[in-house]
């Protein structure tokens, strides 16, 4: 049966009804998700930002527990080198045994220094201590840092070579501006791996004999230069 002008109208007028629902609902739902987007978003830049902080706190705890670790290790040094032998302590040794000879037999390797500070002392620039160094030879050209251990492990040179780092990104700091360094760690004992690779670093071997009071230098086949 045919329908009416009128009803067809209001047939119409329901289809545009819907079709107005449908696009409200749709408005409705992407703004909830463009909530929801945003949200998440929020969300996860909180997170990041919370994990950065989280490893930031746990990189500087970290070089906190070294420098302790560090700082201990030079404590225990300093302990054992009072213990058996003559009873001398490791600033005893260098004045005593390392110091008068030591630069007469690094100038017999090439070197032409002049001059050697026990316990030199460093500071930055607001007054902060930087390091101290346990003997350095040095003149107007070149200088050498120089540790002096009971006993030498790998562990200790790397540590050394973190001193020698600090000492030339400092260098203004420090004098060692335009001048070339060199470094050698000295000890009573030296552990076989310590010593290959204190060599392999390019690090000049200082073997201390405490009961006969003498030194005896080993070269490293490139001498490194810091």
């Amino acid at each position: 049966m045919a329908k009416s002008i009128s009803e067809i109208e209001k047939i119409l007028d329901r289809i545009g009804l819907s079709m107005e629902e449908s696009d409200k609902r749709r408005a409705d739902m992407e703004r909830v998700l463009a909530e929801s987007r945003a949200e998440t978003e929020r969300v996860l830049a909180e997170s990041r930002t919370e994990t950065e902080r989280a490893m930031k706190e746990l990189a500087e705890a970290q070089q906190i527990t070294e420098h302790s670790i560090t700082r201990m290790s030079e404590k225990v040094d300093r302990v054992t080198g009072n213990v058996g032998g003559l009873n001398r302590s490791i600033g005893e040794i260098v004045q005593i045994i390392v110091i008068p000879g030591i630069i007469s037999k690094m100038n017999a390797l090439g070197h032409d220094f002049t001059m050697a500070s026990i316990e030199k002392e460093y500071y930055k620039v607001e007054g902060r201590n930087l390091l101290e160094v346990d003997l350095l030879l040095e003149n107007c050209q070149e200088v050498m840092a120089i540790e002096v251990k009971t006993s030498v492990t790998v562990n200790k040179i790397e540590h050394h070579l973190g001193r020698l780092k600090l000492l030339r990104k400092n260098e203004k700091n420090t004098g060692m501006a335009g001048k070339t360094m060199y470094a050698a760690i000295g000890g009573l004992r030296f552990t076989d791996d310590a010593r290959q690779f204190a060599r392999e670093c390019g690090m000049y071997l200082i073997d201390i004999d405490e009961d006969d009071e003498k030194i005896d230098v080993v070269s490293p086949e490139t001498v490194g230069k810091w």
